[in-house]
């Protein structure tokens, strides 16, 4: 019997210890097909169709983290704006676990804030005014989806989806294994097609539906079903640009002064953002061909470098502070 309790006890020690503090992180790569996203690039969905998408936003919420054997962590009050030209690094927070096998999450924002005052959360929170707006009203909430674009034979043709409704927040699970990167970082990581977004929707015939449950809806529907899919690399951690930034970045690891150099005339990066692994920005300036940036101030530790073009990101790389 004594044997048998010790027994238990070192096994239930062995499985409490097994689990270690883990920074946790999604990362969405935003594409059109095989291809990385771009707005007004040319596509044809399922029906053959031709259109193009000069505006998706959307939000997302509801996430829970699946870990170790199908365990699930809730993320509470996490709320992520996504802007289709601006691929997705996102902390989730500090977790006890030793592996990541997927994750839920949905479209929207969950009725207990959908048809809230936005006025009443923080400056540049997700969830207060934006602009263009991602609110529609107290009594309809926000846009959980913001879709615009053009169709038709000539790409004459608007069409808008903006999808909300309690009712029409839909939970998926994308069984995506994380991706341990050394230290205690675990990412998520999912690719985005947004052709999908658009399957079996006639977008030649101009549709524009606000909350209506139409096509509106069917987005969503898309959304939940088709738009996701588990990615093997990690958008916070290499290039995921439509552009290949022939870029050199050194020394890496450095202490004082890291050294970016463009080795094409024709980069259109010209801003650089430093962000930490909790997503905090750190660093922000505008880019040369020749640059040089004195990072003595910044703790040791891994950060992200930011290329952007305006406000659309181009590529991402890191580096380590030591």
């Amino acid at each position: 019997m004594l044997r048998s309790l010790l027994l238990s006890f070192a096994l239930l020690f062995v499985l409490t210890t097994s689990q270690a503090q883990q920074n946790v992180f999604l990362t969405i790569t935003h594409k059109m097909g095989n291809s990385n996203f771009a707005f007004n690039q040319v596509a044809q969905n399922n029906l053959m169709q031709n259109f193009k998408i000069i505006r998706l936003d959307y939000y997302i919420s509801g996430i829970i983290i699946i870990h170790d054997g199908g365990q699930e962590i809730s993320v509470p009050s996490k709320y992520i704006l996504a802007h289709a030209d601006a691929n997705i690094v996102e902390s989730l927070g500090n977790f006890n676990v030793t592996s990541v096998e997927g994750i839920k999450f949905s479209i929207g924002v969950d009725a207990s804030l959908n048809n809230s005052d936005p006025s009443l959360q923080p400056v540049g929170s997700p969830l207060y005014y934006q602009i263009p707006s991602m609110h529609w009203g107290w009594n309809s909430g926000y846009f959980f989806s913001a879709l615009e674009g053009n169709a038709g034979a000539n790409l004459t043709t608007n069409f808008e989806m903006h999808s909300l409704g309690n009712a029409n927040y839909f939970q998926q699970t994308q069984m995506a294994a994380g991706v341990n990167t050394g230290g205690n970082n675990i990412f998520i990581n999912l690719n985005a097609d947004y052709i999908q977004a658009v399957k079996n929707i006639n977008v030649a015939s101009g549709p524009v539906d606000h909350g209506v449950n139409a096509t509106d809806l069917t987005v969503l529907q898309n959304f939940r079903d088709f738009v996701f899919i588990p990615s093997s690399a990690a958008t916070g951690l290499s290039n995921n640009s439509a552009e290949e930034l022939n870029v050199s970045i050194y020394p890496n690891p450095t202490s004082e002064k890291l050294f970016i150099n463009f080795n094409d005339n024709n980069s259109t990066a010209d801003r650089l953002v430093i962000v930490d692994l909790l997503g905090n920005i750190v660093f922000e300036n505008g880019l040369n061909i020749r640059n040089e940036i004195n990072v003595a101030d910044l703790a040791k530790g891994v950060y992200i470098l930011q290329f952007y073009n305006r406000n659309s990101n181009l590529s991402n790389r890191r580096i380590t502070i030591q």
